[in-house]
């Protein structure tokens, strides 16, 4: 849970912690950021970042999809993410470079939650960049590890690593091609 409004946070938890409320998933949006995060009481409840233990469930932030997010370059903005990600416990991933928007599968076993971007915000088109997949087990009350399956392919991701492609979701025909920015922004 983001860190504003914390006696109305600790309250929530409380509430869940109390009362053995599990399986949580929380979503946030419009924060200009994405984000995943184990949710955990820190410094009330004990919680392991390794393994997920102590958490309750699982918050997905997405940005806004227009708006901008952080200014930089990309290489500036992923080495802004990962000092949050470093010093956050909770947080597993964060990207704050692309808007775009994620997608979660809700099944009775598990939920998945797909993370893509825009390349560009400024132009009209129909391309997403696949950013990164998160899975919770049912039962679980945190990301399973390894997070992310241990690769996102953007932003900063605890204990992984981040390796970026250009395959991209046409979404104008909805295929997945292999393409360069060059043919992104052909109007």
């Amino acid at each position: 849970m983001t860190k504003g409004y914390v006696a109305s946070r600790n309250r929530t938890l409380q509430h869940l912690y109390d009362n053995n409320i599990s399986d949580n998933i929380f979503l946030s949006g419009d924060s200009h950021q994405n984000w995943v995060s184990d949710l955990a009481w820190l410094g009330t409840k004990p919680y392991d970042a390794a393994t997920g233990s102590g958490a309750i469930g699982v918050e997905f932030a997405g940005t806004a999809v227009t708006s901008s997010g952080s200014s930089g370059t990309i290489a500036a903005v992923q080495k802004a993410t990962k000092t949050k990600v470093d010093n956050n416990p909770e947080l597993q991933w964060q990207e704050g470079y692309y808007r775009g928007y994620f997608h979660l599968s809700i099944k009775k076993s598990k939920i998945d939650a797909q993370f893509f971007g825009s390349p560009s915000v400024a132009t009209r088109n129909g391309w997403d960049l696949p950013l990164a997949n998160f899975t919770v087990l049912a039962g679980d009350d945190h990301l399973q590890r390894p997070v992310g399956g241990g690769r996102v392919e953007a932003g900063s991701l605890k204990g992984g690593k981040t390796v970026g492609t250009n395959v991209t979701l046409d979404t104008n025909g909805w295929k997945w091609e292999t393409v360069g920015f060059e043919k992104m922004f052909v109007i």
